[in-house]
């Protein structure tokens, strides 16, 4: 049996309160709030300028050394001018890059990990602030019922059809409600200031039209997996342990030094020379550098896998929890909706009438308004609940808001 809106339950006449038309646009709005949350918060420009001082790095790894200069005078008056190069080694240069383009790529993965979290807590945010201004209204509605019930009392009371007794468990009612209100309205502005902190100010607060019923597929989520940044990233730091490997084992190919020298002698007559020679990385006492760099590099490697592997696990756990939660959200709203609202709805009219006939005590009229305020605050915090829980879930599939779950 399909679910009626829960939360659109909230409707009485006199101690009722009048239905909201629904306004099912919170998608778009909350994706507006992504949006802007992306292009202008902190955290979603520090991840850009991250991914941009990476590729800044990459051409600087096809540069050589710098050239050194020596001049040299000695006190028989001969003069020295010597220029030298240091030419790498053949695929130096191109495995160093390789190790940059690999880091660039782990940068835009990091980047995209940041904007995924970023975007979850606007979700979040948004929801927490729907929950928290719905049962502020809810008081307020209730706050209006009360004070109309007080009046009608306090007539009855200078009638001799009702007691001080009675008056002053209305005006007590009055009160709570007060304070109650001012609470929530506490709460709620903290929420709005939560929220506007991430996707920006000068937004209302968000009008949530009916919740659409459980249509993911767990089995899809569970294989969409592998697209989520941060397992995406630990596949290339694991690819960077590899290219730093070959980098490490291109280390041992000799670097050439070439170099060109002009020189005047004590006699006064000109001179001049050349120089080549190279390095000797394989010698046997200067090798165990770079063999240990590279059985570093291959371990570190296996150890990222291994962490994405728990990483994995732990997102597969995620996702099949955050599924659990929300269909439990789902199914107790709809329960609370068809079964809960309407007999409370029943009951507490029913004492309404019983007692304006004089056959109930106020008390007890008070008492079922106490259990109905209860079930509809249940009824917003399981939409709430359901609606976290499906955020939490597609982000933890990997997926953002705007992307297909069926």
């Amino acid at each position: 049996m399909k679910c009626r809106l829960a939360a659109a339950a909230l409707a009485w006449t006199t101690l009722s309160f009048a239905q909201s038309p629904p306004q099912p646009n919170e998608k778009k709005t909350i994706d507006r709030w992504v949006e802007n949350a992306q292009l202008h918060h902190p955290a979603s420009t520090a991840a850009h300028w991250s991914v941009e001082a990476a590729r800044a790095q990459v051409t600087g790894t096809l540069s050589w050394m710098p050239p050194n200069s020596q001049f040299q005078f000695q006190s028989d008056g001969r003069i020295d001018l010597a220029l030298t190069q240091m030419i790498p080694g053949p695929g130096k240069t191109s495995s160093q890059k390789a190790v940059r383009e690999v880091q660039v790529d782990m940068g835009r993965s990091d980047s995209a990990e940041s904007l995924r979290k970023l975007e979850l807590s606007v979700r979040e945010a948004a929801w927490m602030e729907w929950m928290a201004w719905e049962k502020r209204k809810l008081v307020e509605e209730q706050l209006t019922a009360a004070s109309r019930l007080h009046e009608a009392v306090l007539r009855n009371q200078a009638a001799g059809m009702a007691t001080p007794t009675e008056s002053w468990l209305a005006q007590v009612r009055v009160r709570q409600l007060k304070v109650q209100s001012e609470q929530l309205r506490s709460e709620a502005l903290a929420t709005t200031r939560m929220r506007q902190s991430l996707a920006g100010a000068g937004e209302t607060p968000l009008v949530a039209g009916a919740p659409a019923a459980p249509d993911w597929n767990d089995s899809m989520l569970l294989e969409a997996l592998e697209n989520r940044p941060d397992l995406r990233s630990m596949q290339r730091d694991a690819s960077m342990q590899e290219a730093m490997k070959d980098a490490m084992k291109r280390s041992l190919v000799p670097d050439f030094m070439v170099g060109g020298m002009l020189m005047r002698m004590p006699s006064g007559m000109p001179g001049w020379g050349v120089m080549a020679g190279m390095t000797l990385p394989f010698a046997p006492w200067s090798r165990g550098m770079a063999d240990a760099e590279i059985a570093s590099s291959t371990a570190r490697g296996h150890e990222r896998m291994m962490k994405r592997e728990s990483m994995k696990r732990m997102a597969r756990t995620e996702i099949l929890d955050h599924a659990a939660k929300a269909r439990t959200a789902w199914n107790a709203l709809c329960e609370i909706d068809s079964t809960l609202l309407p007999g409370q709805d029943r009951a507490t009219a029913d004492a309404r009438a019983r007692y304006a006939s004089g056959k109930e005590m106020l008390s007890m009229v008070l008492s079922m308004e106490d259990m109905i305020r209860m079930t509809r605050m249940e009824a917003i915090m399981r939409r709430g609940d359901y609606e976290l829980e499906k955020a939490r879930l597609l982000a933890a599939a990997g997926f953002d808001g705007k992307e297909a779950v069926r």
